[in-house]
């Protein structure tokens, strides 16, 4: 039934439990796993930064919320594709579903922070109601059995 999974991650405790959840599907399916962290353009903040500190930041935050889904999938015995990218992150999770043929996206239904909150829910929404995919939106007190 599901072949690719993309588990698009912020890093946030929600995403982590969206991981485990594609995990055991990916597990019951013998399905592949796709980790995708998107580096989101967003204005710059005043900040004494530059931006390639920024951004050397961003990324190993990235590293860090797709190598759990790794560590997740390897634990398993399943093949984990890791991916950051930097861009809009609806677009380039849509991008991302229509190249890799993706059958489910399982994603977190909030983010890391208050701020990341109410914009990952605004992905999650688009998600829902625009995906090229089947989707499993996972509850923050969701049971992971």
């Amino acid at each position: 039934m599901y072949d690719r999974i993309l588990i698009p991650t912020d890093g946030s405790e929600n995403a982590e439990r969206a991981s485990m959840k594609a995990t055991k599907i990916a597990d019951q399916y013998e399905a592949t796993m796709h980790a995708l962290y998107v580096m989101e353009k967003t204005r710059d903040e005043p900040t004494r930064k530059t931006p390639e500190q920024k951004f050397s930041e961003e990324k190993r935050t990235g590293s860090r919320a797709v190598e759990v889904v790794d560590d997740h999938g390897q634990d398993h015995g399943i093949a984990v594709e890791t991916v950051i990218e930097r861009g809009v992150p609806r677009t380039v999770i849509e991008t991302h579903v229509d190249e890799n043929n993706i059958d489910l996206i399982v994603v977190g239904s909030t983010g890391a922070d208050s701020a990341k909150e109410k914009f990952l829910g605004s992905v999650s929404k688009y998600i829902v109601n625009e995906a090229p995919a089947d989707v499993l939106v996972v509850r923050p007190d969701a049971a992971l059995v």
